[in-house]
């Protein structure tokens, strides 16, 4: 039995049209975190995530939505199967706003509210832009060429370091394209509409943090592992300043999961439909467990 384990929450890239529909109509906990969210936003959210169609899932306020309630409800049906509180907790991204609500931080009105904001901030006011994934390139040369191409006025910017073996671009097209053609790696474009966690998203991240001033949050009672510093927030101080500072700078994802290993973590948990988090935690850090959440209601495993 396991004792030490992180719970973990991944962010965009996981939307489909049919999302949750399985999991809604088998755990009557994620039922009920859906209904509760379609009633406290005032959107049709479970049809958008059932039915779509796609390009109104992609919206960018609908997909962060679809995907922050999705981990959470799959998050409360496996509540009973937990039997003791993880060390820490963490997402990636967008996932970071899960981790703030498992983390007791903030509640499930407030997050989801504040999620919209987010979205609908970034669905408005996000630049021209795009993003893709460097495959097999070490993130020191990622970073390198990164800074060469941007110097030449075609920004690009190694933003998400997932991996020992996966490092996220993101820039202008003009800087995508031209980094693609500099380097011997692929590099696949991501489903995502615009140059998320770049220097390009400073003027939306300044009207989040307007409006992130509105909310309270308490102290967590779960660590909460940010991806601006790899480190662990333990006051409501921290999870607000680190929250604020999270959409215009890189995710330092392979920094967090080492954090979390080397403060005593045996197991990870990742909160989601199908698990994408999870590859990478073994490439940081081939030792560990890692299961999806949905495998331990059937497994009862604790």
């Amino acid at each position: 039995m396991v004792k030490n384990f992180a719970l973990i929450f991944p962010g965009q890239g996981i939307q489909r049209v049919g999302m949750g529909k399985e999991i809604y109509e088998k755990f009557p906990q994620a039922k009920q975190t859906l209904d509760e969210a379609c009633e406290i936003l005032g959107r049709p959210l479970k049809q958008i995530m059932f039915e779509g169609p796609p390009e109104e899932l992609s919206k960018i306020v609908n997909t962060q939505l679809s995907i922050f309630t999705l981990n959470i409800m799959i998050l409360n049906s496996i509540k009973d199967a937990l039997s003791r509180k993880p060390l820490f907790v963490a997402g990636h991204s967008l996932g970071e706003f899960c981790a703030v609500f498992a983390s007791g931080a903030l509640s499930f009105h407030d997050t989801l509210k504040l999620v919209e904001i987010r979205g609908t901030i970034m669905d408005a006011f996000t630049p021209e832009g795009s993003m893709a994934a460097v495959i097999g390139l070490p993130p020191e040369e990622v970073q390198e060429k990164a800074k060469e191409i941007t110097s030449t006025g075609k920004l690009v910017e190694a933003v998400n370091f997932n991996s020992t073996k996966q490092t996220v671009i993101s820039g202008t097209k003009e800087g995508i394209e031209e980094f693609k053609s500099k380097v011997k790696a692929r590099v696949i474009p991501l489903r995502v509409r615009g140059p998320f966690h770049s220097s390009l998203m400073i003027g939306v991240e300044k009207k989040f943090q307007e409006e992130l001033k509105k909310f309270y949050f308490s102290d967590p009672d779960v660590p909460v592992v940010s991806n601006y510093s790899a480190n662990a927030s333990k006051t409501s101080e921290e999870v607000v300043e680190n929250l604020s500072r999270q959409i215009a700078a890189p995710v330092r994802w392979v920094d967090s999961v080492k954090f979390m290993v080397e403060n005593g973590v045996h197991l990870f948990i990742e909160s989601s439909e199908k698990s994408i988090l999870l590859s990478m935690v073994k490439d940081i850090a081939p030792d560990v467990n890692c299961v999806n959440a949905l495998s331990l209601i059937s497994s009862g495993e604790k």
